[in-house]
């Protein structure tokens, strides 16, 4: 018996449940649609329209207005007030997404700071593997000019990133030459345009690469570059496979990446043209 009671009972509450979902979504659609019916009517009536039809003319407008009000009584919450929400949750996310770019930021300026790699020719960068290809989370640089972001992503296969990334140890040192004509060619060998070169802000004449993982999992890449000759040493990398700052990195890369304002404009972007087969060249590899 109290089987049967709760299943009378919870097809009650279904009917009522679908009742008032119907209500609010078709009955201010049926009140304006029966308005227009009876003014139609009531216009097909001519010259007689005003005397024996003007009861029909009463009930259209009666209709319109029970259309009208009924739109803003049922429909909750309104149009009006969902786009407020919706503009509301965007900002929270973009605050939300900001605050994670600035914590691995704020890493990157400690880590900098114990490697003694803070200086005016220094950057550090940290990069998120996806979809083949990287993308910037964070950088920092005490130099504004080095701070910049030109690029968008990056191929799984450039420079020191992807010399870091393939490597068995998950590292890489690498060293470029000083005369600007061996660094373009260089830069040429790793199927970099002559307008990519000259849009480059830094030059690195030293760069040192450490894969970021997250138990069995490779999820980005850490980058240190200097322009200043022999700066970057083995040392460094040493040093960062050591360090509990870059753990805590690559757990935030890990996890939050794609929420970060970076992550959130490039994968929205449309996907970039393949980059061209890569060979390996430890020497000679290209910064971004």
């Amino acid at each position: 018996m109290k089987d049967w009671r709760h299943a009378t009972v919870d097809r009650v509450a279904r009917g009522v449940l679908w009742f008032f979902r119907f209500l609010k979504g078709w009955l201010p659609r049926m009140l304006g649609g029966a308005a227009s019916l009876v003014f139609v009517i009531w216009g097909a009536l001519g010259g007689a329209a005003w005397k024996s039809g003007l009861w029909l003319l009463i009930v259209g407008g009666s209709l319109a207005l029970m259309a009208f009000f009924a739109e803003f009584a049922v429909q909750r919450p309104s149009y009006m007030k969902l786009s407020q929400l919706r503009e509301e949750a965007e900002r929270r996310a973009s605050k939300k997404a900001d605050a994670l770019e600035n914590a691995v930021r704020i890493m990157l300026v400690r880590l900098a700071r114990v490697c003694k790699l803070d200086g005016h020719s220094d950057r550090m960068s940290v990069y998120y593997f996806h979809d083949d290809r990287f993308f910037m989370v964070a950088r920092y640089a005490r130099n504004p000019t080095y701070d910049v972001r030109r690029r968008k992503s990056y191929p799984a296969g450039e420079g020191a990133i992807g010399t870091a990334w393939n490597a068995e140890q998950g590292q890489a040192l690498v060293k470029m030459s000083a005369g600007k004509d061996a660094w373009d060619r260089a830069a040429r060998r790793q199927g970099m345009s002559d307008e990519t070169i000259a849009g480059l802000t830094m030059r690195s004449l030293g760069l040192g690469g450490y894969r970021l993982e997250v138990g069995e999992r490779s999820v980005g890449v850490l980058i240190i570059e200097s322009t200043t000759p022999n700066r970057i040493r083995q040392e460094h990398l040493d040093e960062i496979a050591e360090s509990p700052i870059v753990t805590a990195i690559a757990e935030l890369v890990a996890a939050f990446a794609l929420m970060t304002p970076a992550g959130e404009s490039f994968t929205s972007a449309q996907p970039e043209r393949a980059p061209r087969k890569w060979q390996s060249v430890v020497r000679g590899a290209t910064p971004r």
